[in-house]
């Protein structure tokens, strides 16, 4: 695992040509890095990928377009409020951390580009009193936010160090609030957050502004933590483990984002500024629709072996084939992240959209993804990808394919319940439009969490159930060997969920199912799933609520199916009467009766 550390200097080796000129070697692998350009642009070792710390100008130049930065508050120095002096008076250390690194503080704010789209840009330097957090330092990653609000820019914090800064006593910790209250006011306003954590990165700022960023990256080995790990070990009188306090352990516990190298950082920014600021929508060239696709009459239980076949499209097939760009982020931002819950946002047909998807996985992956039975993370991370839609006005796509929640104890102790409820009722009035895809398996709560939806497609092969058929079986026969009646019984098929009113749009498969051939799959569900986000989009927010709530409202009551069923028993009912009737008649006159044969008193004959 990649490392990285404070701003120890790379140790020199001498030459082997005896030329008497020092070389440089990595911290981590010992490899000679002193010819190679990774090392010499980045400070990334080329063999091991450890990251070493750079200054905040040196960030900036990485990150950013060349010169385009422009300086904010230059100016804005320290004083020293509580004339605090320990062996050495605090003016004195001020001026040896600006001799040292040639700031004047441990931020450096500004506006520039990152990729063609100009942003307000804050990057902290460790190397000025350990990036430790005072007044100036507060004041100026505050103001810098408030300009980002302001003219509605983007903003990107390159965060590092964030201790408070004790010379400055409480003041420093007042730091925090300011900071953290100023970096609200750009949610209020729609206006994109990005932090990049590196190392080390604690204190006020982790656990203040940085941490409620609408997205949080971190770069590979960086020591990430509240408090230290020497802390954090005295705290619970045990040695904590060797990966705690890292990158990759925030990212396993659902605190980050994404972890990017920095070689790849910037093109990483660029993406996501691009997907989040820039709006283009989906418009109707044509007032033709598509025709409604008819389904092959095929026995139910067929559909539920093709839904279940293990060669079958996952969610990362079609998003691999349907959505440009993509770009994953990870967590809920409280327990973990779970695998069997996919978020992320990229480009559909040219419309930037959120996506939501649940995976199954293939292979090896079926046991790390539980075959897409989803934790209470997986719905909190779901609901975390629809607040940013909401905010930045993204349409939201979710695609479908689970058995059903995890049902295990993890779940319960987590707060399952509480997970699916909370999804439902916050999709159920999300400003902004929602088109769900049932891919698969649509099993039970598990499914219904994440397609409260506008427009709902299915895949013809697809099946939507609130009982698995064996369970449903067990319960009624004590016989899952009868689980193809039940599969039949439960109505569960894509031209029975059309029938129902479930389903908005039926999608073709190839021949054979969607297993044979992933590319076409993938072509007829992203032409429908196009329509359906045209149609979802060409309402006002206002009608889209209103019209998804009675879409979901009139379930189950006089729809056109159930008028159908009644009208069937209706009929049904008098002729039974007219049966009994005569029956009766026949009795009197002392005739045979009309119906012994009981299949010709179902029928009516």
């Amino acid at each position: 695992m990649a490392k990285n550390v404070s701003q120890e200097p790379i140790p020199s080796i001498p030459p082997a040509n005896g030329s008497g000129q020092e070389r440089d070697r990595c911290l981590d692998c010992g490899a000679d890095v002193n010819d190679e350009s990774v090392y010499q642009r980045y400070r990334v070792c080329p063999f091991c990928r450890h990251h070493y710390n750079l200054s905040a100008l040196q960030r900036i130049e990485l990150l950013t377009d060349p010169g385009t930065f422009k300086e904010t508050n230059a100016t804005l120095v320290t004083i020293d409020p509580l004339s605090f002096a320990d062996d050495i008076p605090y003016s004195t250390r001020l001026s040896q951390a600006q001799q040292v690194t040639g700031l004047i503080e441990a931020v450096v704010t500004g506006t520039a580009y990152i990729g063609g789209i100009q942003t307000v840009v804050a990057s902290m330097d460790y190397g000025f009193m350990a990036g430790s957090i005072g007044s100036a330092v507060g004041e100026k990653i505050t103001q810098a936010a408030e300009l980002s609000a302001q003219r509605r820019l983007p903003f990107v914090l390159m965060a590092c160090g964030g201790a408070p800064r004790m010379q400055e006593g409480v003041i420093s910790l007042m730091q925090m609030a300011k900071m953290v209250a100023s970096v609200k006011g750009l949610h209020k306003k729609g206006v994109l957050f990005i932090t990049v954590l590196a190392s080390p990165t604690s204190g006020h700022i982790l656990a203040g502004a940085a941490s409620i960023a609408d997205m949080i990256v971190a770069e590979p080995g960086a020591l990430i933590g509240f408090a230290p790990r020497r802390v954090a070990e005295e705290a619970t009188g045990k040695a904590l483990p060797k990966d705690s306090h890292t990158a990759e352990f925030y990212l396993r516990h659902g605190m980050v984002d994404a972890i990017v190298d920095r070689q790849r950082l910037k093109r990483h920014l660029e993406t996501m500024l691009d997907l989040f600021t820039f709006k283009y929508r989906l418009t109707i060239a044509k007032r033709e629709r598509l025709r409604q696709a008819d389904s092959v009459e095929e026995p139910a239980w067929k559909r539920v072996q093709l839904a279940r076949h293990e060669e079958r499209p996952t969610s990362r097939d079609y998003i691999e084939r349907i959505v440009s760009n993509f770009v994953e982020f990870h967590g809920d931002r409280l327990y973990g992240d779970d695998p069997a819950i996919v978020c992320g946002v990229g480009y559909l047909a040219g419309e930037a959209v959120m996506v939501i998807a649940q995976e199954r996985g293939r292979g090896d992956d079926v046991a790390k993804r539980r075959e897409g039975r989803v934790y209470p993370e997986g719905y909190r991370k779901a609901q975390r990808a629809m607040g940013l839609a909401a905010k930045f006005k993204l349409p939201v796509v979710t695609f479908i394919d689970t058995p059903g929640a995890y049902a295990g104890l993890e779940s319960e102790e987590r707060g399952i319940a509480a997970a699916i409820g909370t999804t439902i009722s916050m999709m159920s009035d999300l400003p902004t439009p929602i088109v769900s895809a049932i891919i698969g398996e649509g099993g039970s709560e598990g499914a219904l969490a994440i397609s409260v939806a506008d427009r709902v497609l299915m895949l013809e092969n697809a099946i939507y159930t609130p009982i698995a058929p064996e369970a449903a079986a067990w319960i009624l026969y004590r016989d899952r060997d009868r689980a193809d009646d039940m599969a039949a019984a439960l109505k569960l098929t894509a031209a029975d969920c059309r029938a129902l009113g479930i389903i908005d749009t039926l999608v073709p498969e190839p021949e054979g199912g969607a297993h044979t051939d992933f590319d076409e799959a993938a072509r007829q569900l992203e032409r429908l799933l196009v329509q359906a986000l045209l149609d979802a989009q060409m309402s006002f927010t206002r009608s889209l609520l209103r019209r998804r709530l009675q879409k979901f409202r009139k379930m189950g009551s006089y729809s056109t199916y159930f008028e159908a069923a009644l009208a069937k028993e209706v009929d049904r009912f008098q002729n039974r009467m007219v049966l009994s009737i005569k029956d009766l008649w026949d009795r009197l006159l002392g005739r045979p009766p009309r119906t012994k044969d009981p299949a010709n008193r179902r029928t009516g004959r």
